[in-house]
């Protein structure tokens, strides 16, 4: 009786160390038959027949997945045969118990589980006196989710066999060990209402489609932002290149006649600071302009074609040198040409 006691022991702390789901309250109340050395009685219809095999179980139903789940329960329940015997057991159990069906959304059987476990209880093994009774449990049940607002309905059979030959308060040698066969009706307190979980299943999905609206409308105002940002930057580039072209323009009217500001390089002699070489000569005036500095003067490279914009003249290399580092604060790369 100890070593099954101890497995009973070893068995729920199991359960409790996985403990990775969800624990529910769970009641239950049953309907009996024995399979004892006294033969049973069948006549259900007797109000006195259903209570002497009634029972009622209370504890905690642990839900693993939706494969996986057991419960730890402490119930009183009776057998008897009207005018024969009648006895009460105490027991306390632990049930295991495997779905063997997939859960389908809406179904009216949520679940087919096939149980097993092991139990231990107080047995009347005579009127008034009582001892220790370990049995194990066979059974199978099915689960109705949806069926109430509150929790889970449960209805299912288990096969009791006992390990003494009194629990009918009678032992007969060469007998077999008693056993009890158990109908019940339970009821798993899932702790949220069937209305409450559709209420929050619809704000949830109320929730996600706020979600994919708002990332959408976000994705869209990004969009709108690029192609604004495109169309301000294409439009202060037209700018850039309208007042560009206004100021080739003015540089043109104002330059048309200073044509004495080029020089041919070949009639030159001397140290020359340049601050700028273009391709034409528009450019090189267009140049000038933008430095708005007075005295300049641009050489015409014949052979090389090009146009150099001249910050200073010089006839020795020193004053040239100071002049280049003056020049050096208006275009970095300023460089002396000798003529």
């Amino acid at each position: 009786m100890k070593k099954l006691f101890l497995s009973i022991v070893m068995f729920g702390c199991l359960l409790a160390a996985q403990a990775q789901g969800t624990w529910s309250p769970y009641a239950s109340v049953e309907e009996n038959v024995h399979y004892t050395d006294i033969d049973a009685a069948f006549n259900y219809p007797n109000l006195q027949l259903m209570a002497a095999n009634s029972g009622i179980r209370l504890g905690g139903y642990y839900t693993h997945d939706d494969q996986l789940s057991g419960e730890i329960t402490l119930g009183v329940t009776g057998i008897g045969t009207p005018g024969t015997f009648s006895r009460k057991i105490v027991p306390m159990e632990f049930i295991a118990h495997y779905n063997m069906i997939s859960p389908k959304e809406g179904a009216f059987i949520s679940k087919f589980n096939l149980s097993a476990g092991v139990g231990s209880g107080l047995a009347e093994s005579s009127n008034g006196r009582f001892g220790f009774s370990e049995h194990t449990v066979l059974g199978a049940n099915m689960e109705m989710k949806d069926l109430l607002p509150f929790g889970t309905l449960i209805m299912g059979t288990r096969y009791t066999m006992f390990v003494d030959d009194y629990i009918d308060g009678t032992s007969v040698d060469g007998s077999t060990n008693d056993a009890v066969l158990r109908f019940y009706t339970a009821v798993r307190l899932d702790g949220i209402p069937k209305k409450a979980r559709e209420a929050m299943a619809e704000a949830e999905a109320k929730a996600a489609k706020f979600q994919a609206d708002a990332k959408a409308s976000e994705e869209k105002n990004e969009t709108l932002k690029k192609k604004m940002d495109a169309a301000a930057k294409a439009h202060d580039e037209e700018v850039a290149q309208l007042t560009d072209a206004l100021s080739a323009c003015k540089d043109s009217l104002n330059n048309e006649n200073d044509t004495e500001q080029v020089v041919n390089s070949s009639n030159l002699k001397g140290y020359y600071v340049i601050i700028g070489s273009l391709p034409s000569e528009e450019l090189a005036l267009k140049h000038m302009s933008r430095l708005g500095l007075s005295d300049l003067q641009i050489i015409h490279m014949k052979d090389l074609n090009t146009y150099r914009v001249v910050y200073s003249k010089h006839d020795n290399k020193t004053d040239a040198v100071n002049s280049r580092r003056k020049a050096r604060s208006i275009r970095r790369d300023a460089w002396i040409a000798v003529y």
